[in-house]
């Protein structure tokens, strides 16, 4: 992920930094919130996943993953020889 080229709203980023889990892997709480049927929803507690971006302008900014588009893939044409 990190040195990765994304996308926000059409500019090109660079990914700097990712997050970091406070937990160790496999102990993260599943909280459960009831819903109107009376079943509860099992998610997990994990926050947002914050990235450390590299704008085109060079100012580099903290902001969510979420949001952030892959490039669309290249078109690759064989040398015509």
């Amino acid at each position: 992920m990190i040195g990765r080229t994304y996308h926000e709203r059409g500019e090109p980023v660079v990914i700097l930094a990712r997050w970091q889990s406070s937990r160790p892997a496999g102990t993260t709480p599943v909280t459960v919130h009831p819903a109107p049927s009376g079943r509860g929803l099992p998610t997990r507690g994990t926050g947002p996943r914050n990235v450390l971006i590299r704008r085109p302008d060079g100012s580099r900014v903290v902001r969510p993953f979420r949001g952030l588009r892959r490039p669309a893939p290249q078109e690759v044409t064989d040398a015509l020889f």
